[in-house]
């Protein structure tokens, strides 16, 4: 068995502590609470089709869950691969926010082993230390140059610079110069019914975002307030883009009068929360 060079997704659950805590009170069980820890592992398992191994592409693309955590990782060499991986990364963050549940992570690429018995490797070691380390806020991040590579192993359809626009158009470039999965603003796209389900996922994302800020007032909880602090910004921003005259403009031009009202009705998350 050799290393394979593999572009790898490390992803954590945040407050998974917390949530274990929950599930047990004075030596009972909660079963609510248990409930909701198996629907979010379930609502992993469903976006990579984990339980129907039949269903998966025949490619070599690996997924292991552990705990709290999920890798993912796939030859670098996979047409599109990429694309498609930040595509489900990002179905899994929305569904975990209808869930009130967060996740960081990091991705990387480089040598790697990866089968369903054996998981090791540089690549995994350094995707967990991005994750720790780099990721900082609940925000699944990555580095410029796995958006080149994406544009080096393209489908047969798309040239190099479509790929990468495709790819570009899941990310967000963050204040500290890291690319993220954008669960803000781009999420509407994600949706079957848009006019529908966003202003559906808008208020489950911003009350995560208020019940956070709240519950992380005390000074021992101030690295919980810095996460969610971020949340909020772009929360602000996504609603500055929602209300800006020339998206308004564009929902008059398609005659979305209720969506008009819903948006322009949005408040931000009080600056000084």
């Amino acid at each position: 068995m050799e290393y394979e060079n593999r572009v790898t997704a490390f992803i954590d659950i945040l407050g998974f502590k917390d949530l274990l805590a929950q599930t047990v009170i004075k030596n009972e069980d909660q079963t609510d609470k248990i409930k909701e820890i198996l629907t979010a592992y379930e609502s992993i398992r469903d976006v990579w089709n984990i339980d129907h191994p039949d269903s998966l592409p025949a490619n070599s693309k690996h997924i292991s869950t552990f705990s709290d955590c999920l890798v993912i990782s796939f030859k670098t060499s996979e047409e599109s691969e990429i694309f498609f991986t930040l595509q489900e990364i990002k179905w899994m963050i929305m569904r975990l926010v209808f869930q009130g549940i967060l996740v960081r992570g990091a991705i990387t690429y480089g040598k790697l082993i990866h089968t369903d018995k054996v998981l090791f490797g540089p690549a995994l070691a350094e995707a967990y230390i991005l994750e720790s380390k780099a990721a900082l806020y609940p925000r699944v991040i990555l580095h410029k140059d796995i958006i080149d590579l994406a544009g080096k192993y393209t489908s047969t359809y798309h040239s190099a610079r479509d790929e990468k626009g495709f790819v570009n158009e899941l990310l967000e470039k963050d204040s500290d110069g890291m690319y993220y999965v954008d669960y803000f603003w781009s999420a509407q796209s994600e949706f079957d019914d848009p006019n529908y389900d966003f202003p559906n996922y808008i208020e489950k994302l911003g009350d995560k975002i208020r019940k956070g800020l709240m519950g992380s007032s005390s000074v021992f909880k101030a690295d919980l307030k810095v996460k969610y602090r971020w949340m909020k910004e772009r929360y602000n921003e996504m609603i500055e883009k929602l209300q800006n005259k020339n998206h308004i403009n564009y929902l008059k031009s398609n005659g979305d009068f209720d969506l008009i009202d819903y948006y322009l009705g949005l408040h931000k998350i009080n600056p000084n929360a």
